[in-house]
């Protein structure tokens, strides 16, 4: 029966491992797994006592581990697990044993049900009991230990899962008089933690934490945006795309068209290079499909201006030669000055809005008189104090960034007005959008 049951876990084993290798063919799917998960629950071992070898006491206790998700499908997990059994043969003694292994997992992400198949190695420690050698014996050993086996998990939200059961076989070698070979059989069970979020680094894999399945994406939201919509040619043009659906619960496919230029990169960041494009506008089109419900999908547009040198350069001089009393410059600079925005409920500069206090920082660098406040903004969810403080940590982020950048403190103020001035209020996430910014005023 043991033997039945270590070829079928063997079997599951080759077959998520044959799953793992067709699945990196499909290189435009996402990753969002978390990075690490934490587990704990309750250990059993079905062992045998030395001399004999016979599986005939049970010992019980716990378990603690740790994952490091290289992909969506592929982990690297350890495990600590400690057991204890009372008079486990007829000369009375005990057993208290702890085991210390570490080795791959692979896993099939679902819905609900998570099965994974998994082989680990390390070593146990055995004592409180007796372990007899060629001359005489020892109250606790230790012993070279790996395991072979899988179990399922059953998937709560995209934190938090349960650990249905974990079954393998623990292969040990203490001295028992005998043969000095105990195999065992141990079962897990408990809670898993999932930490870490989206990743986004690894695109060829698609999430290994629950994708809730939804029907249809018409309350979800698809908005494009870049950060540089006039650029000379050759200078590259960054474009993000964000959806109004929690990240941690849905998860999308992207797909890029351009009318012109190449597009680099994948997923909801790309670049457009636009070596060898003659001036005028283009326009990028975005596509991001349901990977939970691929007959659902989003599209969204945004366009770009590539403009000749000559143009760019008389716009420059228009902007610096203003003359005394005319606030041409200023109205300039409030315009040369982009606007950051962020992400629901965060504070954290997008990839976007990096590339962008660049660009700001250098237009504050390049016009020293310039003095700025930066004034932080929320969208409408959310009480007005919390709004008042998330708007103010969006400007504080925004005003560090640009003193990394080598803008100079005193320029700077900030000032938070959270969700009391908004930029719009038709209720869309294209308009919630638009009031998660830093605004840049000049004074």
């Amino acid at each position: 029966m043991k033997q039945l049951i270590a070829l079928g876990f063997v079997a599951a084993l080759a077959g998520s491992y044959a799953a793992e290798g067709q699945q990196t063919v499909f290189a435009n799917q996402s990753f969002d797994a978390p990075r690490i998960d934490i587990t704990a629950g309750y250990h059993l071992i079905n062992a045998n006592a030395p001399p004999a070898e016979c599986g005939c006491f049970t010992a019980n206790g716990g378990y603690i581990g740790a994952q490091y998700n290289l992909s969506s499908r592929l982990g690297l997990n350890g495990e600590v697990g400690t057991v204890h059994a009372s008079r486990i043969s007829a000369l009375g003694q005990n057993l208290a044993l702890t085991t210390f292994l570490a080795g791959p997992r692979i896993t099939l992400p679902g819905r609900r049900l998570s099965p994974f198949g998994e082989f680990l190695a390390g070593g146990a420690h055995a004592g409180d009991s007796y372990f007899p050698n060629s001359s005489s014996g020892a109250s606790s050993a230790s012993s070279f230990a790996y395991s072979a086996g899988g179990g399922v998990d059953f998937n709560l939200n995209s934190r938090y899962s349960v650990r249905l059961f974990d079954a393998s076989f623990l292969h040990t070698s203490f001295p028992n008089g005998a043969n000095g070979v105990q195999r065992q059989l141990q079962i897990n069970a408990g809670m898993v933690m999932h930490f870490g979020g989206a990743r986004g680094d690894s695109p060829q894999y698609v999430a290994a934490v629950p994708v809730h399945y939804v029907k249809a994406v018409k309350d979800i939201a698809l908005a494009c945006y870049t950060n540089n919509h006039i650029v000379n040619s050759g200078r590259p043009v960054h474009i993000s795309a964000e959806t109004s659906a929690d990240p941690d619960r849905y998860y999308f496919t992207y797909d890029w068209k351009t009318s012109g230029g190449a597009i680099v990169g994948h997923g909801n960041v790309i670049t457009i290079n636009t070596d060898g494009l003659a001036p005028g506008s283009y326009s990028v089109a975005g596509h991001a499909v349901l990977d939970s419900n691929p007959d659902q999908s989003l599209s969204c547009k945004v366009q770009f201006e590539v403009a000749d040198d000559q143009s760019q350069n008389q716009q420059l001089m228009t902007k610096v030669a203003a003359p005394p009393g005319d606030n041409s410059f200023e109205i300039a600079a409030q315009k040369s000055l982009q606007d950051l925005f962020f992400n629901y409920d965060q504070a954290d500069l997008r990839p976007d809005a990096a590339r962008v206090v660049h660009e700001d920082a250098a237009f504050l660098i390049a016009h020293p008189s310039v003095r700025i406040t930066i004034a932080g903004y929320a969208d409408e969810r959310g009480s007005a104090e919390y709004n008042v403080a998330l708007g103010m940590e969006r400007a504080e982020a925004t005003r560090s960034a640009l003193m990394s950048a080598g803008v100079e403190a005193g320029r700077i103020e900030v000032i938070s007005y959270g969700k009391e001035r908004p930029f719009c209020s038709d209720g869309s996430e294209d308009c919630f959008q638009q009031n998660r910014r830093a605004q840049f005023v000049v004074e």
